[in-house]
């Protein structure tokens, strides 16, 4: 509705969480998160981003770590020693 605002879909909760953006064990509390943590001009950027970045390289299952640009700085990568 063209009103700052940064939605949190199943990608950008399970990516805010691995990568360590966000601590949270709900939607709301990872938005709440997120939103005291990035700009407002920012949150309609970082949304898009997350959300392709969690359906191309940071997947639910088959997740690619292994070729992943961000994983020496990534909570998920250093938690499973690949």
């Amino acid at each position: 509705f063209n009103k700052p605002a940064l939605a949190v879909d199943t990608h950008v909760f399970r990516v805010s969480n691995r990568i360590g953006l966000s601590d949270s064990k709900t939607v709301e509390e990872c938005e709440k998160q997120l939103c005291e943590l990035l700009p407002q001009d920012s949150w309609k950027n970082t949304h898009y981003s997350l959300v392709l970045f969690g359906r191309y390289y940071c997947k639910a299952k088959g997740f690619k770590c292994q070729n992943c640009k961000i994983k020496e700085s990534c909570k998920f990568y250093k938690s499973k020693h690949f």
